[in-house]
């Protein structure tokens, strides 16, 4: 069943075969985990979505529309469980950390950058930066972008995947593109 498409498996996991249904979790759990922890900056939480995003799957499967690419309904399914988590936490305060002398324990405790002694390759280097840049972007351009070059979806899938029409999302790239070479100094 490996080399089914995954409109083949869809199909099959729809009339209950549950052999059909492992090979999609398999074939999608590393990418599912990666976009969720792209969005939740901690592996905890990706680890929760990623386990809320095959549940849905697999109790929502039959109310999806086979006429369509599976992975753009995936990729939905997981920008909404991330969304909702992240709606539920809310942020904490620095000052929550203050202590009663006046010092911040949080602080104290904080690795300093400039002490770390690695020397991380260029490319990490590069990499990070961009991981930087696109995490100043609204939600919106970056996600656009995460999901053509991390994702390799083409315009029209992003399209689909947002209820968007394909011109929305290719403006919506190229007005990121600009921003990030702003932000780059570029």
């Amino acid at each position: 069943m490996n080399n089914y498409s995954d409109e083949q498996l869809v199909k099959l996991a729809i009339d209950d075969n549950k052999e059909a249904l492992e090979v999609l979790v398999a074939r999608y759990l590393k990418l599912v985990y990666n976009f969720a922890y792209r969005y939740v900056r901690n592996s905890d939480d990706a680890e929760d979505i990623t386990q809320d995003v095959f549940v849905k799957i697999w109790r929502n499967l039959h109310k999806f529309d086979q006429t369509k690419k599976f992975k753009p309904w995936l990729y939905q399914i997981i920008k909404n469980t991330a969304l909702d988590l992240l709606k539920k936490k809310s942020a904490i305060p620095f000052s929550n950390f203050d202590r009663e002398e006046g010092d911040n324990w949080l602080e104290e405790h904080l690795v300093d950058e400039f002490q770390q002694t690695d020397i991380k390759a260029e490319n990490t280097l590069l990499s990070d930066k961009l991981s930087g840049a696109i995490g100043k972007l609204t939600p919106k351009y970056a996600e656009v972008v995460s999901l053509h070059h991390q994702k390799d979806l083409n315009f029209r899938e992003i399209a689909e995947l947002n209820n968007e029409s394909i011109n929305t999302v290719k403006s919506r790239y190229r007005r990121a593109l600009s921003l990030l070479k702003k932000i780059l100094g570029i």
